[in-house]
């Protein structure tokens, strides 16, 4: 068994850790980017909701699809919700909520012809982590970001 770290032939052969850059947005932006927008493919998808007849599927960074589902045979995509930063969902009711950065976010989809933003609880939920351990470079470290940037994202250096 390796005592110490330094001492163990095992440590220099360990592949380094990946590093990751922050992808950042203004918070300006960030709040002003929350939208119902046309469906659209799912690339990346997270949770699902049901909430008969309606689907609900979390798209990784980026906000929910809305599918109607009262013909499971033909699933009908109905919308997008654009979220920057969206990682989880949750659902309670009428309600779902989704974090974007690290705000909170409502939603109302008892219409989901109508899907609206009710409540912005800011800086609700830790900063969005990277998706797999890594490292941070000194430059895109939290005290180096401009103070009104909110991380949406992390892209592999």
């Amino acid at each position: 068994m390796c005592l110490g770290l330094s001492a163990c032939p095992f440590v220099d052969r360990l592949p380094p850790l990946p590093q990751y850059k922050p992808v950042l947005m203004p918070r300006s932006q960030l709040e002003q980017a929350v939208a119902v927008l046309p469906p659209r493919e799912m690339r990346n998808t997270g949770k699902i909701y049901l909430r008969d007849p309606y689907i609900f599927i979390n798209e990784r960074y980026e906000g929910f699809h809305v599918i109607d589902n009262q013909n499971p045979a033909q699933p009908q995509p109905l919308a997008f919700v654009r979220i920057p930063g969206n990682v989880d969902v949750a659902m309670k009711g009428s309600l779902l909520y989704a974090d974007s950065g690290a705000d909170l976010l409502t939603f109302d989809v008892s219409n989901v012809q109508q899907v609206r933003l009710l409540h912005r609880v800011r800086n609700a939920v830790p900063e969005l982590p990277m998706p797999e351990l890594g490292q941070v470079p000194a430059e895109y470290q939290p005290q180096n970001r401009p103070a009104d940037a909110v991380v949406v994202g992390w892209q592999k250096l």
